[in-house]
């Protein structure tokens, strides 16, 4: 008999966090699920840690190196559930996760395709430093292209109809960060979205590498998000502003000022009084390490508000 939910945990050589991902998954109230641990070719414990576990809802499969998109599109196929929940393998579910999402799917409308939760963010030694309520329900597509909010926090929190994801083609395989992201936008453009109030997941914060570090992989997203939703993005002063913006001020930090601010000055013209992209033109004439220092001024300010 098939599961009603199959749990997806991707890793690679995160032996040291994967026992507790694991636990939290097997430790779920509702218990008709299978979990899939789609391990990524892992050099460390992986392996071993995954085999210590005897429980028959547990398959472990190992495979060739892939991109994060490539894995979780394995793991969807490999899914014998109807839905499906993707756990990143240094995250913690919550106890009543599945079936607080299975009951809600149960009485929701068809046309709701992901149901997700508010969320916990943690640091590395397990302190609790910011929790979010959600607040994103119904047709959101406009608002996660605005980046209103949070959303999800991380890949760890939906649990989404398969037969949408399938439907969709699931994962851009080009795409080599934001996957998920991605995906819920195009999700969004044809279905609703709908959410529990409490928490459901515990997001383990690191404070190693950040964007910066794939600061040319953010852009080649955006800019492909520009392209799809150009329809509904260009139509929008707002929208088509704020897209012009944060590709220009990419380009500016990877050194591409000239087009970056030809990208600035476009987001002016569609919205003159946006007093932000003015502050981006003048820092970048100043240079690029001033460019830079600006920005991450601005992203200080945010975390600082936001915590």
């Amino acid at each position: 008999m098939k599961p009603v939910v199959t749990a997806l945990i991707t890793t690679y050589n995160r032996a040291k966090y994967l026992t507790i991902a694991i636990e939290s998954v097997l430790h779920q109230s509702f218990r008709d699920f299978e979990l899939l641990i789609l391990d990524n070719s892992s050099k460390d414990e992986t392996e071993s840690i995954v085999k210590g576990f005897n429980d028959a809802r547990l398959n472990y499969i190992k495979h060739e190196p892939l991109n994060i998109s490539q894995a979780r599109n394995l793991g969807v196929r490999k899914a014998a559930g109807e839905f499906v929940a993707f756990l990143d393998d240094d995250d913690e579910w919550l106890p009543q996760k599945l079936a607080r999402q299975v009951a809600f799917f149960q009485k929701a409308d068809p046309n709701v395709a992901l149901v997700y939760g508010g969320f916990i963010r943690f640091d590395a030694e397990g302190h609790e430093f910011h929790t979010y309520e959600p607040w994103q329900r119904g047709k959101v597509l406009r608002s996660l292209l605005l980046l209103e909010g949070e959303f999800t926090g991380s890949a760890s929190n939906p649990m989404l109809r398969k037969s949408t994801v399938l439907e969709l083609g699931g994962f851009d395989e080009e795409v080599r960060t934001g996957e998920d992201w991605e995906l819920y936008l195009r999700l969004a453009e044809k279905y609703e979205v709908d959410l529990i109030p409490d928490p459901v997941v515990r997001i383990r914060h690191h404070f190693g590498a950040r964007l910066g570090d794939r600061l040319g992989d953010y852009l080649d997203l955006e800019r492909r998000v520009l392209k799809r939703f150009g329809y509904l993005i260009e139509s929008d002063k707002e929208l088509h502003s704020f897209w012009l913006q944060r590709i220009g001020g990419k380009l500016i930090r990877l050194g591409q000022c000239v087009e970056g601010r030809k990208m600035i000055i476009r987001a002016i013209c569609r919205r003159p009084w946006t007093g932000t992209a003015y502050i981006q033109y003048v820092s970048s004439i100043l240079g690029e390490d001033f460019y830079r220092y600006c920005h991450r001024l601005y992203l200080n300010r945010k975390r600082t508000v936001k915590t």
